[in-house]
């Protein structure tokens, strides 16, 4: 860095200036104090530079992760639970990304590699903290797991136009055949709370701070761990990544 290297500059020549005139010594003369002066003024306009500089930098945020290490243990699935691959995602039912992958791509993935055996999907809740609608959907989509129906619901919540107050919930519930006084129960308690809780702090734990992220890899019994795949990417690019996992594990 040249800014400490120019500060201490600064001290030596003001340290210079007080050693060469010392009380009683003879003046410095016009010619010597021009020159000091004229050194400094350079030293200044450095330091402004070099202040200009570090304003004009980017600030930089975390690295996104290469790769993930995440639970899919009672988290619910979509197709084979024995298929050779597995791709978790972890969602927020307000965020507008996560709706454009429900409607551009997970269509096409579903009819490719889920409904074909080859890929699992697992979902986790990923409720942001400035989408005031998002916990509350998690919270909606778990109680209508426990009725059977929580694909009905994930599918319902994207399809609602980002239509999610209580309201919506109930109305969902019924358009699925989800039973009314169990479910409206559900909603008014906190027993899915921890569960939510659970996949936020995973996320964290795994550097996935943006919906959707998602964690490809190889099925196991209770975790994932995989390749990072941050955002409403195109099918394309889930077909790519798909396909390689599914090459080196030697499966057709």
């Amino acid at each position: 860095m040249r800014l400490p290297i120019l500060r201490k500059t600064v001290g030596i020549i003001a340290l210079t200036v007080l050693i060469a005139s010392p009380v009683g010594a003879e003046p410095m003369t016009q010619e010597q104090g021009d020159a000091i002066l004229k050194e400094l003024k350079q030293i200044r306009k450095e330091l402004a530079e070099i202040k200009k500089q570090n304003l004009r930098a980017p600030r930089r945020g975390p690295a996104r992760p290469m790769t993930a290490k995440v639970e899919t243990k009672d988290s619910p699935s979509l197709g084979d639970p024995k298929a050779p691959v597995t791709l978790v995602e972890f969602t927020d039912y307000q965020c507008p990304f996560c709706r454009r992958f429900y409607i551009n791509t997970l269509s096409e993935i579903k009819k490719q590699y889920i409904d074909t055996g080859k890929v699992r999907l697992v979902l986790r809740d990923l409720p942001l903290g400035f989408h005031a609608n998002a916990r509350p959907a998690a919270k909606a989509a778990h109680c209508a797991r426990e009725q059977g129906k929580f694909w009905e619901m994930h599918d319902a919540l994207f399809e609602g136009g980002g239509r999610l107050n209580q309201k919506d919930f109930v109305r969902y519930a019924k358009k699925i055949g989800v039973e009314d006084f169990s479910f409206q129960e559900c909603l008014a308690s906190d027993r899915h709370k921890e569960s939510i809780d659970r996949d936020i702090a995973d996320a964290g734990k795994a550097s996935i701070r943006g919906t959707p992220g998602f964690v490809l890899g190889k099925t196991t019994e209770n975790e994932i761990e995989g390749s990072f795949i941050s955002g409403a990417q195109s099918f394309a690019t889930f077909k790519r990544q798909i396909d390689g996992l599914l090459a080196k594990l030697k499966i057709p």
